[in-house]
């Protein structure tokens, strides 16, 4: 009987944990992000996306009322995932639209990535080659610097790719000296999302554009951050182009974000100053 009892326990206690999981493969997390977009519960839009707060939800800026969802083929591709999605119902919409939901697998965890979602929604989906890609985000990287002129974004380019030579050449004698600036740099661009993330709560009406070109940046220095926690050469240089490249980013956003730059101004400067130092040493070594 106590074994009876204990089997039952068992039973009854996996189905609980069963019940409890959330969403795990790519067409789990889809449906529950999508439904939290017909619900317009930005909670769980950004639990399940690469949203870095829920203030960055925008709602793709549909009206989501009577929408109904269907999917189709899902292609995984180690750590990016695509997955057919027919959107009924969109307002202005007679017939149904097929676009496409985008997934990342961040560690352990698949999230829809949101913009480029929203990306293929309003422009259709883009199944073309990853080179394809590549080769139009590096055009549209060459059009911003271009059209931008902030001195000390420019130095800190220039630096990295002082860096990036050098890199070859450094001997594991410098490691040491590696892991150290490349603790502090974390440190830097670990306040620095986070006074990127404090600004984008702080302004919720902020336009869409201005809350994804805050969500991108915040995104790309905290997976720097991560590089950093195992300094290199290579690690240190690249965080001077992400910096560089944020920053031009922030300069974009609108007036009500002045002071917030006017902050993100000197940390930059401060940035620039730590890899300064660090050059500086490794002359005099």
């Amino acid at each position: 009987m106590l074994k009876t009892f204990l089997m039952t326990l068992l039973a009854a206690s996996a189905a609980l944990l069963a019940g409890c999981s959330g969403p795990e493969s790519p067409q789990e997390v889809s449906g529950a992000f999508w439904q939290a977009v017909l619900e317009g519960d930005a909670g769980d839009a950004s639990d399940y996306s690469t949203l870095v707060d829920e203030a960055a939800f925008d709602s793709f800026g549909q009206n989501w009322q009577n929408v109904q969802v269907a999917w189709g083929r899902v292609v995984i591709d180690e750590q990016v995932a695509r997955v057919t999605t027919t959107l009924s119902g969109l307002e202005g919409r007679d017939e149904a639209v097929e676009t496409v939901t985008y997934l990342v697998r961040q560690g352990d965890e698949w999230l829809v990535d949101y913009y480029r979602t929203g990306d293929a929604l309003e422009d259709g989906p883009v199944w073309g080659s990853l080179v394809g890609e590549l080769e139009k985000l590096g055009e549209d990287l060459k059009a911003r610097w271009a059209q931008q002129s902030d001195e000390l974004a420019q130095e800190l380019q220039l630096m990295g790719q002082e860096l990036q030579q050098q890199a070859a050449q450094m001997s594991n004698e410098f490691s040491g000296l590696a892991e150290e600036y490349g603790e502090q740099l974390g440190q830097q661009m670990e306040a620095w999302s986070q006074s990127l993330r404090e600004a984008l709560k702080a302004n919720p009406s902020a336009s869409s554009k201005d809350r994804r070109t805050l969500n991108e940046a915040v995104t790309q220095l905290e997976e720097q951050q991560r590089k950093l926690e195992e300094a290199d050469f290579q690690a240190l240089a690249e965080s001077t182009v992400v910096a560089a490249k944020t920053q031009l980013q922030l300069g974009e956003l609108g007036e009500e974000f002045a002071a917030y730059k006017a902050e993100w101004q000197q940390r930059l400067a401060e940035i620039e100053s730590e890899i300064e130092r660090f050059m500086q040493q490794l002359k005099e070594e």
